[in-house]
């Protein structure tokens, strides 16, 4: 009695007789280029390094399309013209990009009849608006092969010539990145694909996957029985946990040793996705390494399945335990969502679409068998890419057929057809977010720097250089053990590591991840700390490590009116264990540019200025030096705190502060009072003459007081007979007539300063009846001429007020 399957896909496939005399050779493991994670087969439907064989009579009626690369292209039957429809895409309902899919078929050769009448059949090659596609072929059959094929349809002869793609194997970016000038290399590129992947995992670490995963086990340890099956045969488990709220896309690579008994005989592959939803997730891609496998001997009650479980609530998680025999597919039953569940050649409507999605993330790699492969359940699906890099591959329609991609490092043989909607599902590259956080096999990147330009304003803190490091993604396999970056800075760089400022990718502070050393030849280094090198969450970002600091320049660099711009290269240094990637060469550019003049200005204390202002010129960022000067008159009293500086963008002003004096500008050193009569009655006598005046200049801040004062040395005494007239002299103000007498000063003018001109005390004694009198009493002066000495005198004084 057949029970009822829930949730499996049935498959079989099995391996028959060995391809004969194939030597097992391992490429080294080597990482595939950028883009092409299958290497040059990644964007084919077929690839076979050696012979693609159609059986063109099983075919005839059927479609076949997809990209097809072979050495070899031929033909098993003897149809005639195919009716199917061979790479005729006019029935397409979704565009397809004609550079995708043009040239459809490329290979070195084609033979065999029939395949050359369906190259050149009129419904052949046929894009989606009736335009011809083409197909590459390095050697054209001869003419007679031509001639042969086509001798009932003479007709054909021009499709088959026009449809040739002409361009040269250089021209096929496939062969180029991936290192392949012709078609002998094809086999070699997938074996070492194949080497690649399967390399990553081995009996010690059978499931490595990225850091978007949380956990993937299969089951080793335990035979697991699908009960929906029937017959109790062994399962093959796969369950992978992805993790919560995380929307990278997930990579699993698992290990199936064929030496595990439960394995070998297993007619069950069960595939389970945790936390996860295939209406809004990326599909995980899954890579299955199949290993040591005398035989695959599946039977027609095989299955093939796979499920998604949505996340649980809050912290729950489901529990895997298939390593104690638990069929995880029944614990969960009630949360499982199918997205492989087929019992037949047809896949129901409803799980198209996931399906579809879960044969493009999912490569079989059949690694070490050397067994041809064939695919004969007339029950089930294979779905997925077949990666054979040392064997052939059967596809038999009539009894077992492959959703996916099918890679033989050897020949194909195939009565398979390919529909239009099936040809989608090949591997799907577009979204393939490489290997680094699983294999450790990211590069490490070139660091890039910048270095700032600006204009010198002198001695500060400002942005040098910039920085930026890429640090790969995560890797339990490969651990980073330590990561430095090292700069060493000229000498006319100051920076300190205090300055350094580092900032992840969203600009959040990242100093706690890195310590930083500097040593006494000015070099910088940054460091991952040991616990950042274990923590996942310092991996994956770029880091930008910013140099704050100042120049140290010399004076013949600022003073030189020749040096505009100063020019001073850099380059930083990344090592990762014991790889190490040098920066471009960053300049930091420095202008200098002409600064506002600094105005020296000399000034008394009421801030008027008391001698020309001096002007000083130089660059932004210059250092500059005032003077003070030596002014009659004044004493400095302080020098400024700006007496020394550097020219900027704004205009500065040194001012000198001057005390003034008050001093005698002129003091007369002859006053004549005339020759006069001797007279018998008192006279008084004016000044007729004088050499000078009395000038007085008090440069004192306005306000100050001052008094003239004068003291009489010697009286008026004969020349000859050394008489004297005592109280002769008086200094006569306002009618008040004061004496000058021997050892007694008096005041002559008391005064305010109003203004810092020349005050001349003198200047009316002629016109008024102020100044200087000579008193001569009746009978006290001799007929001589008498002379004395007055002594002049300043004081500063105190105001009244």
């Amino acid at each position: 009695m057949k029970k009822h399957m829930f949730g499996l896909l049935v498959l079989f496939f099995c391996l028959l007789h060995s391809t004969g005399s194939m030597d097992q050779v391992f490429a080294e493991e080597i990482l595939p280029p950028p883009n092409y994670p299958l290497g040059v087969s990644t964007k084919t439907n077929l690839t076979a390094g050696g012979t693609l064989y159609f059986n063109t009579d099983q075919l005839q009626e059927k479609q076949l399309v997809g990209q097809f690369l072979a050495k070899n292209i031929t033909s098993t039957g003897s149809s005639g013209l195919s009716k199917g429809g061979f790479q005729n895409y006019q029935d397409a309902t979704r565009q397809l990009a004609l550079d995708e899919i043009d040239p459809a078929v490329v290979s070195e050769t084609i033979t065999g009849s029939d395949i050359i009448r369906w190259y050149a059949n009129a419904t052949s090659f046929n894009y989606q608006d009736g335009t011809d596609l083409h197909y590459y072929l390095g050697n054209l059959p001869t003419e007679k092969e031509l001639s042969d094929a086509l001798q009932y349809y003479p007709g054909l002869k021009d499709n088959f010539s026009k449809r040739r793609y002409n361009d040269s194997l250089t021209s096929f970016p496939s062969f180029v990145d991936n290192g392949i000038a012709d078609f002998s290399q094809v086999t070699g590129n997938i074996q070492v694909v194949s080497d690649y992947y399967a390399a990553l995992t081995d009996s010690d670490q059978t499931a490595v996957y990225n850091s978007a995963v949380q956990a993937a086990e299969i089951n080793t340890e335990k035979k697991v029985v699908n009960p929906n099956d029937w017959g109790g045969q062994s399962s093959i488990q796969i369950n992978i946990a992805l993790k919560k709220n995380v929307t990278d896309q997930a990579v699993v690579i698992i290990d199936v040793d064929g030496q595990i008994e439960h394995f070998k005989n297993a007619q069950d592959i069960s595939i389970n996705y945790t936390n996860y939803d295939p209406d809004t997730m990326l599909p995980p891609y899954v890579f299955i390494n199949y290993k040591h496998f005398p035989s695959f001997n599946f039977s027609g009650s095989t299955f093939f399945h796979a499920t998604a479980y949505p996340s649980l609530p809050g912290e729950e998680e489901y529990q895997f335990a298939g390593n104690q025999g638990v069929f995880f597919e029944g614990k969960y039953a009630d949360k499982a969502v199918p997205l492989i569940k087929s019992d037949s050649h047809t896949i129901s409507d409803e799980l198209k679409d996931k399906t579809y999605k879960t044969a493009t993330h999912l490569v079989h790699n059949f690694n070490d068998e050397e067994n041809e492969i064939q695919f004969r359940s007339n029950a089930s699906l294979f779905i997925g890419t077949v990666l054979a890099p040392r064997t052939s591959v059967t596809l038999d329609d009539t009894q077992g057929r492959v959703l996916g991609s099918v890679i033989s490092g050897y020949d194909i043989h195939t009565n398979m057809p390919i529909s239009l909607e099936e040809s989608s599902a090949m591997f799907d590259y577009d979204d393939f977010p490489g290997l680094g956080d699983i294999t450790g096999g990211e590069e490490i990147e070139v660091p890039n720097k910048i270095g700032a330009e600006f204009d010198y304003t002198g001695h500060e803190k400002r942005l040098l250089y910039t920085i930026t490091q890429k640090i790969p993604v995560y890797s339990s396999r490969f651990p980073i053990q330590n990561l430095k970056i090292t700069d060493p800075l000229a000498k006319t760089l100051a920076v300190a590591k205090e300055d350094v400022a580092i900032k992840d990718e969203t600009g959040k502070d990242a100093a706690d991840y890195f310590t930083i050393h500097q040593n006494a030849n000015n070099e910088l280094t940054v460091e991952a700390k040991p616990e950042s090198l274990t923590a996942e969450s310092f991996y994956g970002k770029t880091y930008t490590f910013e140099l704050n600091g100042d120049l140290k320049l010399t004076e013949q660099v600022l003073t030189d009116p020749t040096v505009d711009q100063i020019q001073i290269p850099n380059t930083s240094v990344t090592t990762v264990n014991d790889e190490v990637k040098a920066s471009n060469e960053a300049l930091l550019k420095v202008d200098f540019i002409q600064g506002e003049p600094v105005n020296v200005n000399y000034l008394n204390e009421d801030g008027e200025k008391i001698a020309p202002t001096e002007t000083l010129t130089g660059k932004i960022g210059q250092p500059y030096l005032a003077n003070a000067k030596t002014i009659s008159g004044y004493t400095l009293t302080s020098v400024p705190e700006n007496e020394s500086g550097i020219f900027s963008a704004e205009e500065q002003t040194v001012n000198y502060t001057y005390h003034g004096q008050l001093a005698f500008s002129t003091v007369p050193t002859q006053i004549s009072f005339g020759t006069h009569p001797l007279s018998n009655k008192k006279e008084e006598y004016k000044i007729e003459s004088k050499d000078q005046d009395i000038v007085v200049k008090d440069t004192r801040s306005l306000g100050s007081n001052w008094q003239l004062r004068a003291t009489l040395n010697q009286p008026l005494t004969a020349n000859k007979s050394k008489h004297v007239l005592n109280d002769a002299l008086f200094y006569v103000k306002n009618g008040h007539s004061v004496p000058l007498r021997v050892n007694s000063s008096a005041i002559i003018e008391s005064a305010v300063t109003t203004t810092h001109d020349d005050y001349n005390v003198t200047h009316d004694w002629a016109t008024s009846d102020d100044g200087l009198n000579v008193v001569v009493n009746a009978g006290e002066a001799l007929a001589e001429q008498y002379s004395g000495e007055i002594s002049w005198e300043l004081y500063d004084v105190v105001s009244n007020e």
